[in-house]
Formats: structure tokens, sequence, C-alpha cells
């Protein structure tokens, strides 16, 4: 079915932009993670980078269409999410789970998730979690995924792709399963000031599993990600932790490379090429920093040339 879909895609897609109601809370994650991404709405929304995207977005038609899934879904998925996390362990997605924070009619979404011709329920104490599969994304030659689904004390719903993982999310919520709030997540950049995106990860390399294009995180033990504002200045703090002393400095020549070749595109893209002369890279024993700072207005540019360019190829 397509509906209950859209609230989880819809959703997913805005988070990787921006989502919740304050700082990450570890508290709020299992111990038994290995890798965490928060998204702090609230901050995000407030930001000048996030009024300068929405202003452009709503150039597009989107508030429209914004107020459209409003009245169906009850919920607007700018205004009324507070925050997204979400966890898990290794690149398993039956592992996996979302926590959506924000204002919810939660009966009009359970009555929605209910029409699926395949909703099923069961109970997990004394929560009722709801299972459905997506139509649209039916595998003819195999098992249908299934989402599942609760919501937790009216204000948070939790879906997953594994029943256990959505059992225990509760859990881990209530109190009665282990957090993340001593020491799984122990990176420096979690602790950044004004940040709206944070990312940390665990035994990055056994993850990435020597998959190609993923030579860097192969050989990193964690890593750490800020992205946020502050005084009118927009930032990105990434640290990566690599396997060794030689392999940290490896990882810092390739990575500077990158940088000179973005610095010479001045010709094609002036915009990019001035903010990547903005990245400064150092690296000290294991650790790598990668931080990017810069005027908000000046990164508005870039994007709005980005737009402009994507616009001319329709």
């Amino acid at each position: 079915m397509r509906k209950p879909m859209i609230v989880l895609i819809v959703s997913a897609l805005l988070m990787v932009i921006p989502a919740s109601g304050g700082p990450l809370l570890k508290s709020r994650v299992s111990v038994e993670a290995n890798w965490v991404a928060h998204l702090d709405y609230d901050r995000f929304v407030k930001s000048q980078i996030g009024q300068a995207i929405r202003t452009e977005l709503a150039k597009e038609g989107l508030e429209e269409k914004l107020q459209v899934f409003k009245s169906m879904f009850s919920f607007h998925p700018i205004d009324d999410i507070r925050s997204v996390t979400i966890y898990g362990s290794g690149d398993d997605r039956e592992k996996a789970v979302a926590l959506f924070e924000g204002r919810f009619d939660a009966d009009k979404l359970i009555a929605l998730v209910q029409m699926n011709p395949q909703y099923q329920q069961s109970k997990h104490g004394d929560i009722v979690v709801h299972s459905w599969v997506d139509e649209n994304k039916k595998d003819p030659n195999g098992p249908d995924q299934r989402v599942y689904g609760c919501v937790y004390k009216g204000n948070t719903v939790v879906l997953g792709a594994g029943l256990e993982a959505v059992g225990h999310a509760v859990d881990v919520l209530n109190g009665s399963a282990a957090n993340a709030s001593k020491g799984v997540f122990e990176q420096a950049v979690l602790g950044a000031k004004g940040a709206f995106i944070q990312v940390a990860a665990n035994a990055v390399g056994d993850m990435a599993d020597h998959k190609s294009g993923a030579a860097i995180l192969n050989q990193t033990d964690e890593l750490g990600g800020a992205i946020g504002e502050d005084a009118g200045q927009l930032y990105v703090n990434l640290s990566l932790r690599a396997e060794s002393v030689q392999v940290a400095q490896n990882v810092k020549k390739m990575l500077d490379g990158m940088i000179a070749f973005l610095s010479l595109a001045g010709g094609e893209h002036p915009a990019l090429a001035e903010l990547a002369k903005k990245l400064n890279l150092s690296s000290t024993d294991r650790t790598i920093t990668l931080y990017f700072e810069s005027s908000t207005e000046s990164v508005v540019t870039f994007l709005k040339e980005i737009w402009r360019a994507e616009k001319n190829k329709r």
C-alpha cells in the first residue's frame, strides 16, 4: 500500500537534511547499536540555511504539496516533526530503527496502515506493533519486506524492518533495556555547538566489509560528524579514527588530493572552488579531522547555483 509508506519515505528524505528537538539523546539509543544518526528539525528549520532552503523549495511549489500531505496524514512533514534518530548494528536492515518525535494524530496514521491488505498486528508488552508490506516494493522473486511500527507515548513513532528491533527500541525508551548513554559513542564532534546533524559509528571497517568505493571506510575504526550553524557560520566537522598511524597518513594524502582538485575547479564552478579553499584537514596520530566553516550566505549562494544548473538541464 502506498499511503502508509509515504509517512516513512517522506520523513526519511527530509531527515537526511534536518531533524530532532534538541541534540542527540544517547539514552534513546540502544547499547547494542554501533552507528547512530540524529537530526534536529527544530534547530535546522530555525537556522539561516534551513530558512533559505525552505524559501527556495517554496518557489517550486513544495508548501502546497506539504499542505496536501498534512490534510491526508494530519501532520506537517517539516513543522510537526521535531526529531529523527536512526540507529542500528552493522548493515543488517532488520536491526535498524528510526524514531520520529513530533505531533501526530496516531489514530489516523494507524487507520491508514490498517488499510494495507497485508496488515498484521502484534503486542509488545502494552504496545501494539503494526505491520504492513509496501505494495510498490514487493519482490516477485523473494519474500515480502515488511515494515513494523508503533506509537510510543503519543509523540514518538518507532519504525523498522525487524519486529525484534522495534520491540527492543521500545524497551530502550521505557528503560527496561540498556541504552548507549555510558560511553558507547564518545566521538568529540557530537558535542559541537549548534549542530543540527550528528552522526557516529564504531567498527566502521567491519560494516564497510571491503565494499567497492569504500576504501577509506574499510580502514576506519570510528567516525563522527556534525553539521550545524553557529553565529551565522555554517560548519561541517568530521573525524575519522584509522586502523593505524600509517593508514591515517595515507587517508590524509588521499583527502588532500581531493581537496586540491576541488580548489582548482574555479573555471567551471567558482563558488565550489571558493568553498573548497575553506576545508581544513589535519591529522593527529590515528585521527583525521576535516573541518569546514563558511558564512551561511556563501553556502546558500552555492546551493542556488546548483539549483539553477539543474533547472537548466530540464
